[in-house]
């Protein structure tokens, strides 16, 4: 773990990207909690003197959340508190997926957190303001709640709210292809970023960024194609035991592919949330000078 945020520090170190908070290095810890039964991971920046957004990350298709802790402890130390569920299998499917469900249990959980005087995490976030990582199908499943689409497996009924809260989105391995056509995803009002790896052999590059493409309603938008890459550059190893496998092989090291996944997920949505050296970041010096990736910007 601590290799993984070192590589970090030092890819960092080599272009003008802002720094994670001081007060957050060395000092993301973590908890497991249970949010309406279901298990899940809390990494938070432990001491920080401000309250932190909520950054919830929905795992991939039968993806246990420990294959996430590399990618979580890295975008907590940005300055989040991220939370990572257990998905439970899904009856007659025989997978796991996550739910829509998830950004309102979240919500509603943070709530509760924050107004328990004994709860060290409580004391660090900031209830309000949640921003939604999701990877694979955990990036379908982020993209239709934004659009108030209650859609299958991630959500069963007739209709779905999204929370108020939720202010951004990064879908990682994310479209929304069905057979060979794009479902057209009208998000309401909300910026999303996708990221994907160019040797991404699950979350293949034309569908991604067709489905970015198609994607309307997002005030701002971003394709970030992550060189090198496959469909599991935020896990902790390639193929996780349960996830279907990318055929693909990678040529980035994950160190590097966790740091830069994490690096442009915090900067767009720190950028969302209004701090001015992310914004400058991801529309001017990092699609410039970060040669890990490549920036399409709509």
């Amino acid at each position: 773990m601590r290799a993984l945020v070192l590589a970090a520090a030092c890819l960092l170190s080599l272009i003008a990207v802002p720094d994670p908070p001081a007060e957050g290095r060395e000092r993301v810890r973590s908890a497991e909690i249970g949010i309406e039964g279901d298990a899940a991971t809390v990494w938070y920046p432990a001491g920080s003197e401000r309250r932190l957004p909520v950054a919830l990350l929905l795992p991939g298709a039968n993806v246990r959340k420990q294959y996430y802790a590399g990618f979580a402890a890295a975008l907590a130390d940005y300055g989040f508190v991220v939370l990572v569920p257990e998905h439970y299998p899904l009856p007659f499917i025989g997978y796991a997926v996550p739910s829509e469900h998830l950004l309102n249990r979240a919500v509603a959980w943070a709530r509760v957190a924050a107004a328990d005087p004994s709860s060290a995490i409580g004391a660090v976030l900031d209830p309000g303001t949640l921003v939604v990582a999701g990877h694979s199908y955990g990036a379908a499943a982020a993209l239709y709640a934004a659009a108030d689409r209650c859609q299958p497996p991630f959500c069963f009924g007739l209709t779905y709210r999204r929370p108020p809260e939720l202010r951004a989105i990064v879908g990682h391995g994310a479209n929304t292809t069905v057979g060979a056509s794009v479902d057209e995803v009208a998000v309401r009002n909300i910026p999303v970023m996708f990221v994907n790896g160019s040797n991404d052999g699950v979350s293949e590059l034309a569908e991604a960024h067709a489905s970015f493409m198609r994607l309307s309603g997002s005030p701002s938008s971003a394709f970030v194609n992550l060189l090198g890459a496959n469909h599991f550059c935020l896990t902790d190893e390639n193929n996780p035991p349960g996830a279907a496998p990318d055929p693909r092989v990678p040529t980035t090291t994950w160190g590097a592919s966790i740091a830069t996944t994490a690096r442009w997920t915090a900067m767009w949505f720190l950028a969302q949330l209004g701090d001015r050296a992310a914004r400058d970041y991801v529309y001017r010096i990092g699609p410039q000078q970060d040669s890990a990736v490549t920036v399409e910007l709509r």
